[in-house]
């Protein structure tokens, strides 16, 4: 999707958690402002479901009894825009061989009252220090959260899984939230089903977040999806959408694993987008303190390449080449893996057999439109990429890979 100079998308913003009772617990931790990002390690070993992919038809979506005493306050749920999330996860799971994911209506329920949850507090205020996972009370505006807000189901997110009595929640459980806003001076404003898919498409771009919507053990899922109009802005010119993605293994797939190396993109995927804007935790985070290496904000970069090696003790990439076969150019780029991770020794450290390379893209005028044209907007857009690489396998074996994928539209 294209935004031109009255139609642009004002923010998003990234969340991801993951609830693994088999490892003792879990959840996101970390005290983040609204519109950034945040994810929780990844078991060392993805695994590998054999189960249906999302239904092309919607079911009918649960509708959470939850009102207000006056019944005014009602949860809502756009089940189609909802299935384009989940049905773009899947897809995306299926086009690199992982299993596709079936849709789980305990999932949803979960995902519609968080959703909602979410919504009410951006719709009544305009928050300094929300992390979208929690649903404790926050002191500035108390009035919409906690159990003041008639969402609420809990403050964490597996106390809401163990409220639900969620049956697979032994077998892990993940949650990716996308928010984002709208604006277009003319009132035409973005369906939600497009809004749906560019946040996919964004989670999907997000190391941390792609990690959790890549582990292959996952093989039921749901999403919830909502409209809200953002607090304090014109209501004719302003949309906000909340999008919530659960995902579970079940305990036919939960010792499944991959075999060989595994990535995402992988060759012949396309219509990626072509930037990352924002994550927490900041793969450029400054591991001696203050400000981040790199803000993404102004310098983002091109759609990350996720590495895994499941049964690898450890991986180590090397001769990275990032090329645009358009333009005959090499992209340059950082590789993020366990010797530089600047999250070391906290809950977001990267596995020794996982890894991400990080294009670089700086020097590029991918830009196409708008006040920001002739910049810096990640990849270029529509545009064919080569990526090959090296992994040396536990200090012993060298194994080759190289593909290709193509970007969709920029991403401003």
């Amino acid at each position: 999707m294209t935004f031109n100079t009255s139609e642009r998308r004002l923010a998003i913003a990234l969340f991801a958690a993951l609830f693994l009772t088999a490892c003792g617990g879990g959840g996101d931790g970390s005290d983040s402002p609204s519109n950034s990002n945040d994810g929780n390690p990844i078991p060392s070993t993805p695994e590998t479901p054999s189960t249906p992919s999302i239904p092309e038809e919607p079911s009918e979506p649960i509708q959470p009894n939850v009102q207000t005493e006056n019944d005014k306050v009602i949860a809502s749920n756009d089940a189609s825009a909802a299935l384009v999330a989940s049905g773009t996860i899947s897809s995306a799971r299926r086009g690199c061989g992982l299993s596709g994911l079936s849709d789980d209506p305990a999932l949803e329920d979960i995902a519609i009252k968080h959703a909602n949850y979410i919504k009410y507090v951006y719709a009544k205020s305009t928050p300094t220090a929300f992390n979208a996972h929690y649903e404790g009370e926050i002191e500035d505006i108390k009035a919409w959260t906690g159990s003041n807000n008639p969402f609420f189901t809990g403050d964490m997110f597996e106390d809401r899984i163990r409220k639900a009595a969620y049956p697979n929640s032994m077998y892990g459980v993940t949650e990716n939230i996308a928010q984002t806003e709208y604006f277009n001076s003319d009132g035409i404003l973005v369906a939600p089903e497009v809004a749906a898919l560019s946040m996919t498409k964004s989670l999907l771009a997000a190391p941390y977040h792609l990690r959790s919507l890549m582990l292959p053990s996952s093989s039921l899922t749901s999403s919830a999806m909502v409209a809200y109009k953002p607090y304090g802005k014109d209501s004719t010119k302003y949309q906000g959408y909340i999008m919530v993605n659960h995902a579970s293994a079940a305990s036919s797939t939960k010792n499944d694993t991959v075999e060989g190396i595994f990535t995402y993109p992988c060759q012949g995927v396309s219509d990626t987008v072509t930037a990352l804007y924002n994550e927490s935790p900041d793969p450029f985070r400054n591991p001696n303190g203050g400000q981040p290496t790199r803000d993404l904000r102004i310098n983002p970069i091109g759609q990350p390449v996720y590495i895994s090696m499941p049964k690898a003790t450890n991986i180590k990439v090397s001769n990275i080449k990032f090329r645009d076969i358009q333009r005959n150019i090499d992209v340059p780029v950082d590789l993020l893996d366990y010797s530089n991770d600047p999250h070391k020794r906290t809950a977001y450290e990267l596995p020794q057999n996982q890894a991400f390379i990080l294009p670089l893209t700086d020097s590029l005028q991918s830009c196409e439109v708008g006040r920001r044209k002739g910049k810096n907007c990640g990849l270029y857009g529509n545009s064919k990429y080569q990526v090959s690489f090296d992994v040396l396998v536990d200090n012993k074996t060298l194994e080759k890979q190289s593909f290709t994928f193509t970007t969709g539209e920029v991403t401003y």
